[in-house]
């Protein structure tokens, strides 16, 4: 199949925005038993070699949806909604529970919502269950997030008891009109008093979320509140520049973020990084910044660097089954008892692909992907590696795979010369690909969310 550049600017209007691989998009529905005989055959096959899998649970609820925020998540509408919610979830970590009961799993991740929502009951019936129905590695990393508004210092205590590691606290802002126009709910006192919750609990890491120039934000009140944050002396920071994208209420309700806007928030991330190295916090690749490295996001780089199989838990999560599948589970949260099951099957191509398109940003040691995969990766992406240098894209020199990319809209269009043959003609044919539109210049103009 020929691939220009229209082709992947189309795939690019039809597919996620973060980047994920294989594409959800085309995932057909599946029974839930066919997911538990792939996960069986995964133990059975290929643990042994790849011994990476961790746990993620999710909790898409918000008491106000942030402007900002373009992450799928419901209000709560009854009064046993969260309760409900979380019964399920327990019927789905027993479900599955006896594939695993003879390995560890690396890692867990409480993410969305955000988790801080469940109350002490609801939290500890949850965490007990998890440790009970499955076993971990002595150095597994338990990630929790947590909302300032939302987190109490007995919710820490009970975090500390199931030997929760990691602590991250969405902050994003804190300057006083960005925070009315977000909806978000917090205070310096809260935040200064969950900080010291943690610390007396000798939860070993904290993590804080941080947004520049997102509505309302201002480049003083963001560098004097950044300042405030650094004085906390948080483990690990990490920045999440504002992307205005379909998915968030700032898009849905007809706001429009400026070519000065965006010029804006690069110079804000730019001095971002300038006073934060200054208090000697460092970068870390494939993550943020650190005082400590135990500090970083283990989940997060298992994911990129590893190739880590995912067992998600509950809407609208994605799990990762090394290669045998990809699936996601969808449900109407109101209607529903439980979720409808989608999926896509993997071949060999599509999990090294997964690989390189997490890495296409940045570079790779070829030689490191021909060892982890059994390939020769020059000549089977030769056709991809020629289009790529065609187009001024990549260079390849001592055996490193090494991108030019300069921004988002770069890394989102020529990541997509790895997907499987297979799959781009899924999308063209489901999302009917016409030849005589210019779905480069439609793509270009659906990105003013595009950063350095």
């Amino acid at each position: 199949m020929e691939i220009n550049l229209n082709k992947l600017a189309f795939i690019c209007l039809h597919t996620s925005w973060w980047n994920i691989y294989p594409p959800q998009d085309i995932a057909i529905e599946m029974s839930k038993e066919l997911v538990y005989d792939n996960w069986e055959n995964y133990i059975k096959n290929d643990y042994e070699k790849h011994k990476k899998i961790w746990l993620y649970l999710h909790t898409p609820f918000c008491e106000a949806k942030c402007v900002f925020c373009s992450c799928g998540s419901e209000k709560i509408v009854w009064w046993n909604t969260l309760d409900n919610y979380l019964n399920k979830i327990l019927d789905e970590l027993n479900y599955f529970s006896p594939i695993f009961k003879n390995i560890k799993l690396n890692h867990a991740y409480f993410w969305w919502g955000t988790p801080s929502i469940y109350n002490n009951d609801q939290l500890n019936k949850l965490l007990k269950t998890i440790r009970w129905l499955y076993n971990f590695q002595d150095y597994a990393q338990w990630n929790f997030e947590i909302s300032p508004h939302t987190i109490t210092e007995e919710k820490i205590k009970i975090l500390k008891k199931y030997w929760v590691s990691r602590v991250t606290i969405w902050i994003q802002t804190m300057t006083e009109n960005s925070l009315k126009f977000n909806n978000r709910i917090q205070t310096w006192e809260k935040i200064e008093k969950t900080f010291l919750w943690i610390r007396n609990s000798w939860i070993e890491n904290i993590n804080v979320d941080l947004m520049p120039w997102i509505p309302w934000e201002n480049l003083k009140d963001f560098l004097i509140n950044l300042k405030r944050i650094i004085l906390l002396k948080p483990n690990m920071i990490h920045l999440y520049p504002f992307r205005p994208t379909k998915e968030t209420l700032f898009y849905k309700d007809w706001f429009t973020y400026t070519d000065n806007d965006i010029k804006n928030r690069d110079i804000m991330y730019e001095l971002w990084v300038k006073l934060i190295e200054s208090f000697w916090y460092k970068w870390i690749e494939n993550d943020s910044w650190w005082l400590n490295e135990s500090a970083r996001n283990d989940q997060e780089v298992d994911k990129i660097v590893n190739n880590c199989s995912i067992l998600w838990f509950w809407y609208p999560t994605r799990s990762y089954i090394h290669k045998n599948l990809m699936y996601f589970t969808w449900y109407d949260m109101y209607k529903d008892d439980y979720p409808t099951y989608m999926g896509i099957k993997m071949f060999k191509n599509d999990y090294i692909s997964r690989f390189i398109i997490s890495h296409f940003r940045h570079w790779f040691d070829i030689n490191e992907i021909n060892q982890k995969f059994s390939i020769n990766f020059l000549d089977l992406y030769k056709n991809e590696i020629s289009f790529l240098e065609e187009n001024k894209v990549i260079n390849i020199e001592n055996n490193f795979f090494k991108t030019k990319i300069e921004n988002v809209y770069e890394k989102l269009l020529f990541s997509k010369i790895f997907y499987s043959v297979e799959n781009i003609k899924l999308i063209l044919d489901k999302f009917s690909y016409d030849e005589k539109r210019d779905y480069v210049k439609e793509f270009q103009n659906t990105l003013s969310i595009a950063y350095k």
